[in-house]
């Protein structure tokens, strides 16, 4: 796989099968924190938790690509019409550009892995672990700070200073799409947050998981584990074929 961003890393996931949908699909949490667990299972050689929110959010999409293609559709609702829109756009050219630079002012920490120093004050970059950690939190912002901050309250411009450095060395993968309404013309805004896509249409690729191991068990009569071992791909094959057949 392509180098990652932030870190360099270019880790091997296998292809899914069963068992890893139904850890994404019963795991409990946030996407974050399921999309941690099916990367957990797909691969141990890395701690995907720790991987920065920029590494974390490019390896999902380039494993979307990989399983269900490099088109991605995001449904929203026009503000003004209420009209139901949707916008298409290439994973590929979606992550074309987005690079880490180190900034002028910024150096490592020596002995301290992933920790810098900018405006005399320390910081980390934000991980999937974090998000994890502090999605749902009334006080989500301010925790967050305190986690990546070496400063108990960095006065204004130097945090100012260390958000800049932060978005150069780990560049917003989740933004903003822009585009027209077909039916009242309005410039319309529409948020992009990948690990909720892309957790949200792998969820629903396995919707027909125990509807397949039915199916297949009953065809073939092999056991539910050698079903859930099957690659994801090869399962919904024979079940369709089995359905084909009925």
């Amino acid at each position: 796989m392509t180098p990652l961003p932030v870190s360099g890393l270019g880790p091997e996931l296998r292809q899914p099968n069963g068992a890893d949908e139904l850890v994404l699909c019963e795991a409990g949490g946030s996407a974050v924190a399921r999309s941690i667990a099916f990367l957990s299972a797909l691969s141990t050689e890395a701690d995907w938790a720790a991987l920065t929110v920029t590494d974390f959010e490019v390896l999902l999409l380039r494993l979307r690509e990989r399983l269900l293609g490099g088109v991605c559709d995001l449904a929203f609702t026009c503000p003004r019409c209420r009209a139901p829109l949707e916008v298409s756009f290439l994973i590929s050219d979606f992550l074309n550009g987005i690079r880490s630079r180190q900034p002028a002012g910024v150096e490592g920490v020596p002995g301290r892995g992933g920790w810098y120093r900018c405006a005399g004050i320390a910081f980390r970059l934000p991980t999937a672990g974090d998000q994890a950690a502090v999605q749902g939190r009334p006080d989500a912002l301010p925790r967050l700070v305190q986690l990546c901050i070496e400063a108990p309250d960095p006065p204004a411009r130097p945090r100012a200073r260390i958000e800049r450095a932060m978005a150069a060395l780990a560049p917003e993968v989740s933004r903003s799409l822009l585009g027209a309404c077909p039916e009242c013309g309005e410039t319309v805004e529409a948020q992009l947050h990948v690990t909720a896509l892309v957790a949200g249409e792998l969820t629903r690729e396995a919707a027909t998981l125990e509807e397949d191991v039915d199916l297949i068990a009953r065809a073939y009569h092999w056991g539910e584990a050698d079903i859930l071992q099957l690659p994801s791909r090869r399962r919904r094959a024979y079940a369709r074929r089995i359905r084909l057949a009925a």
